[in-house]
């Protein structure tokens, strides 16, 4: 996701348990508080259920808890940030992540975003870790491989 060649990226830096996420603005449908959340029987703790957007059903993440950040299960109800899925593969085309608060708008390039010192991130769904303004850690979301967990997950409930 890193901005080259001096090029600059319009990103949101989502306030979710544990390290922030930043993504390209490219990525949001929309930001929505959902209180009416279907929870499933017997799911990962990670999904935490379906919602209704715009007359679809669309799964409902906790990111962070996806990635091994935090250890606790968030209370379902609150702000969700919904995000174009990939096609294909049974992926849904939109899905939510649950963040704490309203995100932060960011314009990066390559001065303002560079990758974290230290080991990658364990999870399959993180890309990279970054660094946005050379002090703030955020996580870099790997979106096929969060297409292709969403996908699996909706295979395995078929």
């Amino acid at each position: 996701m890193a901005a080259e060649g001096g090029r600059q990226l319009k990103c949101l830096v989502l306030p979710v348990k544990g390290t922030p996420v930043i993504i390209p603005n490219s990525a949001v449908a929309e930001i929505i508080t959902q209180q009416d959340i279907a929870p499933s029987e017997e799911t990962p703790d990670w999904f935490l259920g379906t919602g209704s957007w715009r007359g679809a059903e669309i799964p409902l993440i906790a990111f962070d808890r996806l990635c091994g950040e935090r250890q606790d299960v968030p209370p379902a109800p609150g702000r969700f940030i919904i995000l174009f899925g990939l096609e294909g593969d049974g992926a849904p085309p939109f899905y939510g992540i649950r963040i704490e608060a309203l995100p932060r708008s960011e314009t990066v390039d390559g001065e303002r975003l560079r990758t974290a010192a230290g080991p990658a991130h364990a999870s399959e769904c993180v890309a990279a870790r970054a660094t946005v303004g050379g002090d703030r850690e955020c996580l870099v979301p790997d979106f096929d491989a969060l297409a292709q967990t969403l996908a699996r997950y909706a295979r395995s409930r078929a």
